[in-house]
């Protein structure tokens, strides 16, 4: 796959290249700032009044700011993208199923997916990326419920377990009950808490793929983006539009 602000641009291409753009604009517009963030500017040493007593105390403080700074980072853009997906959601309107004891959108969504897609017609990689998602959440403190979550295929389908996990950590971190990363042994800024959040993301912009591929007619429908090297169709653009040049014929 190519990296995720890379995934992030060319959705947005081939979104604004669509001519559902109207529909459209602000799935887009949520992905567009999402896809724009560069860094985060955290201090969390200033105001730190034991900094400077402690050489090893100090190593751990810089080291958590500079972990702090990454983490971050991958949040806001995580947040930005599920922004999109709500809004994607907000078009498609899953039809609400009475299994669904909480009665939540995601919920419904999920099971959406699980049955409108198999493990044969789901977009490339979205399987593996889950399954990164849950190897990373064991590595992470206070993630369980994610590990719990994702045993759910039964009920929501390859395609729809995912995101059925990954809502786990949205909800983590709207209610303040996420723990943040902690430096490494050797007071170095290495955690698994930045590959857990940019899997968490590339979810999510598979399952906003996989929604608009599904709720519009999209076969046979040409675009043109600059960004495409040659026209070609939305559902195509849809379902390659994170791949690599090498990954597209496989």
């Amino acid at each position: 796959m190519i990296p995720l602000d890379k995934h992030i641009a060319e959705l947005c291409h081939v979104i604004s290249a669509s001519d559902y753009w109207g529909e459209w604009v602000r799935v887009y517009e949520w992905l567009h700032i999402a896809g724009s963030i560069e860094s985060v500017s955290l201090d969390t040493i200033k105001n730190n009044q034991s900094f400077g007593w402690c050489r090893d105390s100090d190593e751990y403080d810089i080291a958590k700011d500079e972990l702090m700074q990454s983490f971050v980072c991958e949040l806001s853009v995580f947040n930005f993208i599920w922004g999109s997906l709500e809004s994607t959601i907000d078009l498609v309107k899953p039809k609400k199923q009475p299994q669904n004891k909480h009665k939540e959108k995601i919920g419904d969504t999920c099971y959406l997916l699980g049955k409108s897609y198999s493990i044969d017609t789901s977009i490339k990689y979205l399987r593996e990326e889950s399954e990164l998602f849950k190897i990373k959440s064991k590595e992470c403190f206070g993630f369980e419920k994610v590990q719990k979550r994702i045993t759910k295929v039964d009920d929501f389908g390859v395609a729809g377990v995912g995101l059925y996990a990954v809502y786990e950590l949205r909800n983590l971190f709207a209610h303040g009950s996420m723990s943040f990363p902690e430096p490494d042994g050797n007071n170095e800024p290495n955690s698994p808490y930045n590959s857990l959040v940019n899997h968490a993301s590339r979810i999510v912009l598979i399952t906003i793929q996989m929604l608009l591929l599904h709720h519009y007619e999209c076969e046979g429908h040409e675009i043109y983006s600059l960004s495409l090297s040659d026209d070609t169709t939305l559902d195509v653009a849809l379902r390659s539009c994170h791949l690599k040049d090498n990954e597209n014929g496989e």
